[in-house]
């Protein structure tokens, strides 16, 4: 059965980092906040078009904030569409060493509840980065009564169906879809509270090696030593954290070396975690034991010891 796509636009500003928005919305809504929350990554095989903001593979986490008592600007027999929602999200483009945080009050999104075929999500707007334009469109789609109905309302985790789930990006007439693999959560929202002290676990650390062939290989840390690879190779390291979700800005070093971030955010796979993946640099090649700490928005974590050889 074929989808069908009702969007409504939106405009998007991007700042810098991370503004607290969700506790505006939290503030002024008159009932319970809901976050929408999609976390995953983009498909390594591009659907259409060229990739120019090297998009593909990386990860990306996104929320939207909406109140629960809102009334839809739209509605049919099977979607509503809702404006005024609170957006941030991150996304990893491989043109840099950091990823990119936005944050906007001013978006809308659409509840499609098939009476059968796939529920989803739909949002579609533009972001402004260093002066230009880049329109995005998404299609979150899910196993058919994964919304209870059209309204903003909770939903637990449920995986995305990636033959559906798309992201589209465009400069000018030029456009991108790539494929979107993880998982999408409607939750309660608490508001404001105060910040957790972010906690870097020492256990299920992964070593990820990405190969110059485009394969890649995993592994769990405790099997052996970290070994930073052939000058082909990039290696990676994937922690599970807490209280890093919300962070705007997460720093890690390494034997007292900064290392980059390649991805800091929910763990798609598993609620309530967090997740952040670091590049090892080759000139720690040797150093043995070391100290990996986590800093994010300027609170450390206790230190977690790795080996590198």
């Amino acid at each position: 059965m074929i989808v069908k796509m009702r969007f409504i636009a939106i405009a998007a500003a991007v700042i810098s980092g991370l503004a607290a928005a969700e506790n505006l919305l939290a503030s002024t809504c008159s009932g319970t906040t809901i976050a929408y929350q999609v976390s995953g990554k983009f498909g390594n095989t591009i659907v259409s078009g060229a990739d120019k903001l090297k998009l593909a593979g990386g990860p990306f986490s996104v929320t939207l904030y909406g109140c629960e008592t809102q009334v839809p600007a739209k509605t049919a027999s099977d979607y509503a569409s809702y404006s005024g929602l609170i957006l941030k999200g991150q996304v990893k483009s491989y043109l840099l060493t950091v990823p990119t945080k936005f944050s906007t009050d001013d978006t809308s999104m659409a509840l499609v509840q098939q009476p059968v075929g796939l529920d989803s999500i739909q949002l579609r707007g533009s972001v402004k980065i260093e002066g230009g334009t880049i329109d995005i469109l998404s299609s979150i789609a899910m196993p058919n009564g994964a919304l209870t109905s059209t309204a903003i309302a909770p939903f637990p985790n449920v995986s995305i169906m990636t033959a559906r789930s798309e992201f589209v990006y465009s400069q000018g007439t030029e456009s991108t879809t790539l494929a979107v693999i993880g998982t999408v959560a409607g939750n309660v929202y608490t508001g404001s509270v105060a910040k957790t002290s972010p906690v870097l676990h020492p256990t299920a650390v992964q070593v990820i090696t990405a190969h110059a062939d485009g394969t890649e290989s995993m592994r769990p840390l405790q099997a052996s030593p970290v070994d930073p690879g052939a000058s082909t190779d990039r290696v990676m390291l994937r922690f599970y954290a807490s209280g890093v979700g919300d962070a705007s800005e997460v720093h890690v070093q390494i034997a007292g070396q900064d290392v980059p971030v390649l991805y800091s955010g929910p763990a798609g796979h598993f609620p309530g975690l967090d997740e952040v993946t670091v590049e090892i640099s080759r000139s720690l090649a040797g150093i043995g034991e070391a100290d990996v700490v986590l800093t994010a928005d300027g609170q450390t974590a206790s230190p977690v010891r790795i080996h590198i050889q």
